[in-house]
């Protein structure tokens, strides 16, 4: 007979085979276990990251109400209560040299256009494009404008997403006039039955996305882009311009259009 078929020897290669599975056994679940460890406590950095980036987003979102607040009030006591001030005094003195009725116009036009700041008149009646071209045509006297804009008909979009988007196009034409320098401003829209895609872009000095913005304009479109519960990409740099993507999915944000509309 054989050695190797001895049963001792059988046994014992058995029981050394035997040992080696134990062993990996032991080696798997510890390498599966210590896996699942590492994941567990990424899951749990991430979340604890979420939920500060969320309570940073809520202090942020009471400091931009409060800079909205300051600048309204800073328009109404320069503007409108400046130019009825002279008015009274102008009547009450009866000077000759100010023309009361441009003052009053002049008075109607900030009360109105500040009215128009709080709250876009005809929000609901207007398109979406339509405002995007009203919004662009009074820039066309200081930046080339490029437009490219398509909606599907049959899609409507609802005035609250309208509102929002508005905003978001508000914030991003003031940063490209007070801070980027730019030339040229670039408007994008496609608006479908399955979503909406918006892109805003100019061709100013940028800045590094991978540096933490002090600035409350990107936090004020961060946080509308929350509210529509969309997707945004936000890209540039120094000298390259800023380009702004927004997608937001309109089955739950378009109203069907109205059976009584022809």
């Amino acid at each position: 007979m054989a050695e190797w078929q001895d049963p001792k020897t059988i046994a014992l290669w058995i029981t050394v085979a035997f040992a080696i599975i134990l062993v990996l056994g032991i080696v798997i679940v510890f390498f599966v276990r210590l896996h699942l460890k590492r994941m567990l406590l990424a899951q749990r950095k991430l979340s604890s990251e979420k939920l500060m980036h969320q309570k940073e987003l809520l202090e942020y979102s009471v400091e931009i109400q409060e800079r909205e607040r300051k600048r309204i009030a800073s328009d109404l006591h320069d503007e409108l209560i400046g130019q009825l001030n002279v008015i009274r005094l102008s009547i009450a003195s009866k000077n000759p040299t100010i023309d009361t009725e441009d003052m009053l116009s002049g008075s109607i036009a900030a009360a109105r256009r500040i009215s128009h700041d709080l709250s876009p008149p005809l929000l609901e009646e207007t398109p979406f494009d339509e405002w995007i071209c009203n919004m662009a045509s009074p820039l066309r006297a200081h930046y080339a404008i490029r437009l490219n804009l398509w909606k599907d008909p049959s899609a409507n979009i609802s005035k609250d997403v309208k509102l929002q988007l508005i905003r978001i196009l508000q914030e991003f034409i003031n940063n490209s006039i007070k801070h980027a320098k730019a030339t040229t401003l670039g408007f994008s829209l496609r608006v479908t039955k399955s979503y909406i895609a918006l892109q805003i872009t100019d061709d100013g000095k940028g800045f590094d996305t991978k540096r933490k913005s002090q600035g409350l304009g990107l936090k004020n479109m961060e946080l509308r882009m929350q509210l529509l519960k969309g997707q945004y990409r936000l890209k540039s740099s120094i000298d390259s311009g800023t380009d702004l993507l927004i997608l937001v999915k309109t089955p739950s944000v378009l109203n069907t259009p109205n059976r009584n509309q022809k």
